[in-house]
């Protein structure tokens, strides 16, 4: 089940949403919140939820005996990273041993929902523990709570026990947490159908035809996919914010204009900032962050963006993804900013022109980067988009752009670049404040249309799903 399935929004969240608010039971509530969660995830992927128990299971047990107690945390982390690299680098090896007993019929491994953001939900709890920032949870229930809960279970925001904890304990649910919640699931619901469905029109359109990519289409699939992931992404994470909000718990904020950023190293604290600060207390300081001086700094950095290559995918592909965004980030945070060469060349830091060209060129970097690890399905697709990139593709005919059928996508894409400006969204979003009847129209109007598009066969999953 997604959050952009029809049973989702008009049955399975106001059930949910009415039954949690009716009821005033705290108890009671985390009963309703415990059952549809495991519901959600039995709706989704029946089949694996034993692994679900086992994770949770591991969590609870260790979490209780971890304190102070390092060999036990190395146990935990081996059973619990080896449980995650099987599902997710078990295909990998088959695919490796094929090559070599081709007679033998390996059958490849099916990677459970959300298995990934289980278990960092999992680490961050025990690892926590450990460190001594808050005390091992006694009741099973609360961590199975935890670990189950739906909004956040398959593509995140990652979130921490000791806020869920208060949450589990006291639910302030009201009308307008309610409204301001749907009000947002209207947002992230318009991005995911509306801007990254039809996007993925175009991107999919031009990189699936191998033989007759130019170099304007080129590049069009590259931009186009870069928006395309974002309002994917920040489209699933504006639905599981605002399904909290609906409920009184907070989610932490995913997104924050990546595409305006001034360097990699700021895109990264911008995109998917839940899986940043996972990354930074969890394996960026316990590796020694920057506390030993700027060398072992880069060397810290570049291990950690190389280590969310691989959670991100067994191939190649992420992991030349990884390696380069370590690498670039690493070289930034080495020569602060590269702040030499810019007083050589008498940079102003301040100048628009410089930033526009900090934005422009940090953007690109990011969208190229991901194009050939998250879309292109084999090497033939980024050998001929990278060959095109670069001006070595096919001549441009106007007739083969037409004959891909994506006019109107093309208008959406120009739509999405528009919605992407921070003043131009403030704008939007200032509305609901001058003219909030005019706003909720406007939601209302992008509710229907969604609903429009999914009835009429606009689907295609989350992004981040695969992972």
């Amino acid at each position: 089940m997604e959050f952009n399935s029809l049973f989702f929004i008009f049955i399975y969240l106001p059930i949910f949403i009415g039954l949690m608010y009716f009821i005033k039971n705290n108890k009671v509530r985390n009963i309703i919140l415990l059952l549809f969660s495991i519901a959600f995830y039995c709706f989704g992927d029946i089949k694996h939820l034993y692994i679900l128990l086992i994770i949770m299971a591991l969590t609870y047990l260790f979490g209780l005996k971890v304190k102070d107690n390092k060999p036990l945390l190395i146990i935990y982390l081996i059973l619990i990273i080896g449980l995650l690299s099987y599902f997710k680098y078990g295909n990998f090896l088959i695919t490796s041993l094929e090559a070599f007993f081709k007679e033998h019929d390996w059958s490849l491994i099916i990677m459970p929902l959300g298995i990934s953001f289980v278990t960092f939900l999992s680490i961050s709890y025990v690892c926590d523990v450990y460190f001594k920032k808050y005390e091992a949870e006694r009741n099973p229930l609360n961590i199975i709570m935890f670990l189950s809960f739906f909004p956040v279970v398959i593509s995140g925001p990652l979130i921490r026990y000791d806020k869920f904890k208060i949450f589990i304990e006291d639910k302030d649910i009201n009308v307008d947490g309610i409204a301001s919640g749907l009000r947002r699931f209207i947002i992230g619901l318009g991005k995911k159908v509306i801007i990254a469905n039809q996007l993925n029109i175009i991107s999919s359109s031009i990189i699936s035809d191998e033989t007759k990519i130019s170099t304007p289409l080129a590049w069009l699939a590259i931009i186009a996919y870069g928006i395309q992931e974002y309002y994917d992404f920040s489209g699933y994470s504006d639905m599981a914010i605002a399904i909290g909000e609906m409920i009184g718990f907070k989610i932490p904020e995913n997104f924050n204009d990546p595409y305006f950023s001034h360097s990699i190293r700021e895109y990264w604290r911008r995109w998917h900032m839940s899986l940043g600060a996972f990354i930074k207390d969890y394996i960026y300081i316990p590796l020694g962050g920057n506390r030993k001086g700027k060398k072992r700094k880069a060397i810290n950095m570049f291990i950690a963006l190389t280590l969310s290559g691989l959670w991100h995918g067994s191939t190649l592909p992420f992991l030349l993804w990884g390696i380069i965004n370590g690498l670039l980030e690493a070289l930034d945070a080495y020569f602060d900013g590269y702040s030499t060469i810019k007083n050589k060349l008498h940079i102003n830091d301040q100048c628009k022109a410089w930033r526009a060209f900090q934005i422009i060129r940090t953007t690109l970097i990011a969208m190229i980067l991901k194009v050939y690890a998250f879309k292109c399905s084999n090497f033939n697709q980024i050998s001929s988009l990278f060959k095109a990139s670069i001006g070595k593709g096919f001549a441009f005919e106007m007739s083969y752009l037409r004959s891909l059928d994506i006019i109107h996508p093309l208008i959406v894409l120009i739509l999405g670049i528009i919605l992407l400006f921070p003043f131009i969204k403030k704008k939007l979003l200032s509305l609901n404040e001058k003219v909030p009847v005019i706003y909720d129209l406007s939601l209302l109007f992008i509710a229907m249309f969604s609903v429009a598009l999914i009835v009429a066969g606009s689907y295609s999953a989350f992004v981040y799903f695969q992972f």
